[in-house]
């Protein structure tokens, strides 16, 4: 489940699509950065902030590459490895509830995957 939904973010960035992801996400997903203070607590807060972010790439024609590693506190990680970031330092982990739907989504440095 981990690997299938980090795959389906990476399509949704690399489409520049996020309803690629809605169907994984629980209502009630919380979604944090470890650079922004604000945590997102919904789904739909969430949505609306990567259809927009998502919108922004597209126009400034930012591409993106991703790459699934095996994570030291999670499972799975989906590492960023765009040009923008050569040392692939920046990526996403997940946690999920028990009907395996995204609970927490991260975007952190490596070191915490």
């Amino acid at each position: 489940m981990e690997e299938l939904f980090l795959n389906k973010l990476a399509e949704a960035y690399q489409t520049y699509d996020a309803s690629i992801i809605e169907d994984y996400l629980a209502d009630d997903m919380h979604y944090a950065s470890m650079w922004v203070f604000h945590e997102m607590t919904s789904k739909q807060e969430y949505m609306d902030y990567l259809t927009v972010k998502l919108q922004t790439l597209k126009e400034h024609g930012v591409r993106m590459e991703f790459q699934i590693i095996q994570g030291r506190m999670h499972e799975k990680a989906l590492l960023v490895t765009n040009q923008q970031s050569p040392d692939g330092s920046f990526g996403f982990v997940a946690d999920f509830n028990e009907e395996g739907k995204v609970k927490m989504l991260n975007i952190t440095a490596q070191a915490f995957f």
